[in-house]
């Protein structure tokens, strides 16, 4: 398994692209398989059709790209349920959350993550629980479904930050009251988000989506 970073190809670590360009077969989403056009070996895509137990018993060297780090609610628990741990190595990437706590200058240790991606999480308790919550959303838990949330939890106490189509040209970070949030009707793409009572960022720095 390899990670590939929050998805423009200057966060490919080194190793990364080593284990890549000596694949015999690479499996991966659509945009992830995109980033592989250079490499020759055999391609497959990672959709809701596909057999990944068959996938992964392609002869050869097969790798499986993940976004941002497959550890953090990443594909590697689907593996291990295929494979034994010591048929798999596992190359970490740079996760969006990483990338997301870098762009804000957030120490990471003072920061509880979670995924509402395909899950229930118990995100107000974490809110309450935690002084800064990093949380990787869904279509149908958006930002602006979070911060209703908060609302309707009487939390209105803290910032939320959305970074979106982080790393790539059009990326976007912006910084909003719960209340701001919640009232807007902005689709946001591809986001992480994160929620803090640490103070707020200079806003000369942050494009608003509002």
């Amino acid at each position: 398994m390899v990670g590939i970073g929050p998805g423009h190809p200057d966060y490919v670590t080194p190793i990364a692209l080593k284990k890549i360009q000596s694949a015999d077969v690479i499996i991966g989403g659509r945009r992830q398989l995109k980033m592989c056009e250079g490499v020759s070996c055999a391609k497959i895509l990672f959709d809701g059709k596909l057999d990944l137990e068959k996938a992964l018993d392609n002869p050869g060297n097969v790798v499986v790209l993940a976004s941002g780090d497959p550890t953090i609610y990443g594909i590697l628990d689907k593996i291990l349920s295929l494979r034994k741990k010591e048929e798999i190595e596992v190359i970490s990437g740079i996760s969006c959350i990483q990338y997301m706590l870098g762009k804000l200058k957030m120490p990471m240790k003072d920061v509880c993550v979670i995924s509402l991606h395909g899950r229930k999480q118990e995100l107000i308790e974490k809110v309450k629980e935690y002084k800064s919550l990093a949380v990787l959303t869904d279509k149908i838990h958006s930002p602006c479904y979070i911060a209703q949330s908060l609302r309707q939890a009487g939390i209105v106490d803290v910032k939320i930050y959305v970074g979106e189509n982080l790393s790539y040209e059009n990326e976007k970070i912006g910084e909003f009251s719960v209340e701001e949030l919640a009232e807007s009707t902005q689709n946001f793409d591809l986001n992480v988000v994160v929620i803090t009572r640490c103070g707020s960022m200079d806003s000369a720095s942050l494009t608003s989506f509002l």
